[in-house]
């Protein structure tokens, strides 16, 4: 088995995505002055080549910019900016200026309420704050693990996947990858084991959704971060690999669909998708 995805390319296009802050932006065009640095592409351009162990380019500007992200009560504007902020900061192995360790717990408390309890927006915002607590900033009480918990039941699908009523592969991944870190049962036994192999396909190599006839990016590495959970072989890694090259655009980034607009977010993917199927190839 073989990933004809072109490292190299990939590197290059993560690396031109750099503003002179030290931030990245996917859409940015030095020719036409558009420079807009925000806190989730830069994760993923870091993450991503972390993955592809090249070095980051002037770390310390890098770290600098995400410190002033960073307001004086130790918060940040929204979840998704805290959690990609802070996160980045843990891989380029650096501290925010400030504990947001009360930040943290004031979102923990929103997404385990029961009005929070409904789809897949709430699934992703309750496996970042449980992200953030593991990496150090904040405290997994019982009372958020309950709450993580029942949130999972909210939202579980019969068939085993997540979220009801039509469950997706992708959400299903990080609705386990939440059951991880909360300390809940993650494989849900046969049930998730069946609801990924229905996902599986010999020409997609992992579809978006068991009727779907479609995959993405997201697919591709749920379906591979899924296999590797439960402990599984995937049926058709060529499949996947062929996907993944597919989805690499002229620029070296990837999509999330085939000739889509290349994004740092859907490069991330695709390289994490990448490296767990090498890492099944090896095993």
């Amino acid at each position: 088995m073989s990933i004809s995805l072109d490292f190299a390319s990939a590197a290059r296009y993560v690396r031109q995505r750099r503003t002179p802050t030290g931030g990245y932006c996917f859409y940015r065009e030095p020719g036409w002055s558009v420079e807009e640095p925000n806190a989730p592409d830069t994760l993923a351009a870091v993450e991503s080549l972390r993955l592809l162990r090249c070095t980051i380019p002037q770390p310390q500007q890098t770290i600098a910019w995400l410190q002033a992200l960073q307001d004086p009560s130790g918060g940040y504007p929204t979840l998704t900016i805290g959690w990609a902020t802070l996160r980045s900061l843990d891989v380029l192995d650096a501290k925010p200026v400030r504990s947001p360790e009360q930040w943290v717990q004031r979102w923990g408390a929103a997404v385990t309420t029961a009005a929070a309890c409904r789809g897949a927006g709430a699934i992703r915002e309750a496996a970042r704050v449980a992200d953030l607590t593991h990496r150090g900033y904040g405290v997994l009480g019982p009372c958020y693990r309950d709450g993580f918990a029942a949130l999972l039941a909210a939202t579980s699908d019969a068939q085993g996947g997540w979220v009801h009523p039509s469950a997706d592969i992708e959400t299903t991944a990080v609705a386990v990858c939440l059951a991880q870190i909360a300390g809940q049962p993650a494989s849900r036994g046969s049930r998730l084991r069946a609801f990924v192999r229905r996902c599986e396909d010999g020409v997609l190599g992992v579809r978006v959704a068991p009727p779907a006839g479609a995959t993405s990016v997201g697919a591709l590495w749920a379906g591979t971060k899924l296999a590797r959970v439960l402990g599984i072989r995937l049926r058709f890694p060529d499949a996947v690999g062929a996907n993944l090259a597919m989805l690499q655009r002229p620029d070296g980034g990837l999509g999330a669909r085939h000739r889509a607009v290349s994004t740092l977010r859907d490069t991330w993917l695709g390289l994490r998708a990448a490296h767990l199927l090498r890492a099944e190839a090896r095993s």
